[in-house]
């Protein structure tokens, strides 16, 4: 499905201007607009993940070499793939939208990410969103966004269309908002110039889910 830009336009203010909710580990995200809580976070090494398996390309992955880089994308495209090298993320991308009660879906499976249809697909000049678990499960399990704390400015995100081509993303600032604060309006906001931005829960799980989301911001580069 996809809007014309009046068409998105519209949408993202709607959805903006309500309550918003984001259904990710085990809590409800509750939003309205704030001013920001807002930090740059600086690179530092971090542990290896495992990358996950399921729907794992195998053209573009091997032992030796768990990601290969692919011929740049020409054309805006739906997303299959994300890839965040320095946390070893290799993710399938679930197409979600909103519920009947305008929450923004999750992701079905630990191992995926999800792209909104609502907002931009790389490659269209403007903001492609992106969410994905940071624990799955009552057992709280690591998922694939469990380390997206680590990512910092300069680090590298892949998205790959399922044509294997992709664009290359920089990271530029991330953001820790409380789920009082977020101002989803600018969380969503369709900027022009190529950016993705990836969303998860953080800080401390309390009743029944986490109080605060971090938010990271990424340009293009190729």
């Amino acid at each position: 499905m996809s809007f014309a830009w009046s068409g998105r336009h519209a949408l993202l203010a709607l959805v903006a201007a309500g309550v918003l909710g984001m259904g990710i580990a085990s809590g409800m995200l509750s939003t309205r607009l704030a001013s920001p809580r807002s930090h740059a976070v600086a690179g530092r090494p971090v542990p290896a993940v495992t990358a996950p398996t399921a729907g794992q390309p195998t053209a573009v992955a091997s032992p030796d070499h768990w990601w290969k880089p692919l011929p740049t994308a020409t054309a805006a495209f739906q997303p299959a793939l994300l890839v965040i090298e320095k946390l070893r993320v290799l993710a399938p991308i679930e197409v979600k939208g909103l519920d009947a009660r305008n929450v923004m879906e999750a992701p079905d499976r630990p191992t995926d990410a999800a792209w909104y249809r609502f907002t931009a697909r790389p490659g269209s000049g403007s903001n492609a969103v992106f969410s994905g678990h940071r624990d799955f499960g009552q057992a709280g399990t690591p998922a694939i966004f469990s380390h997206l704390d680590q990512l910092g400015p300069g680090d590298a995100i892949a998205v790959v269309s399922d044509r294997q081509t992709q664009i290359l993303y920089r990271v530029t600032k991330t953001w820790d908002y409380s789920v009082t604060n977020i101002p989803m309006e600018q969380v969503l906001a369709a900027d022009p110039g190529d950016e993705v931005t990836l969303i998860t829960t953080s800080g401390t799980y309390v009743r029944g889910g986490y109080d605060h989301r971090l938010v990271v911001r990424a340009v293009r580069t190729s």
